[in-house]
């Protein structure tokens, strides 16, 4: 639910690679970043999204993220720290309850 004065999503890597740091809305608009930035995380190994800055995320943001946690090979998505609107939003659909290859560390 983008509006005119939102934050601009941005994902950006942090450290090993295998982490990154959301911020921002992760709507439809937004979501086809996520596959772009995490192209090399496919293979074992677990992947942090760090959703510290995160305002909002959408089911298409939602959609974007479990598809990173399909490409994983012997690991799991950590999803680290959601704001709480975004932490509403991964309680309600059951996210956890859906996959045990993601992890939210709150």
């Amino acid at each position: 639910m983008s509006t005119p004065d939102a934050p601009a999503f941005r994902i950006q890597p942090s450290g090993d690679g295998r982490t990154f740091v959301l911020t921002g809305e992760l709507d439809m608009a937004a979501a086809d970043q996520v596959a772009q930035a995490s192209v090399g995380v496919d293979g074992d190994g677990d992947v942090v999204f760090d959703l510290g800055g995160l305002a909002f995320i959408d089911s298409s943001g939602l959609r974007a993220v479990l598809r990173v946690a399909e490409r994983i090979g012997g690991g799991t998505l950590i999803l680290r720290a959601p704001s709480d609107p975004v932490l509403r939003v991964l309680d309600i659909v059951g996210l956890t309850d859906a996959t045990s290859r993601i992890v939210i560390e709150r």
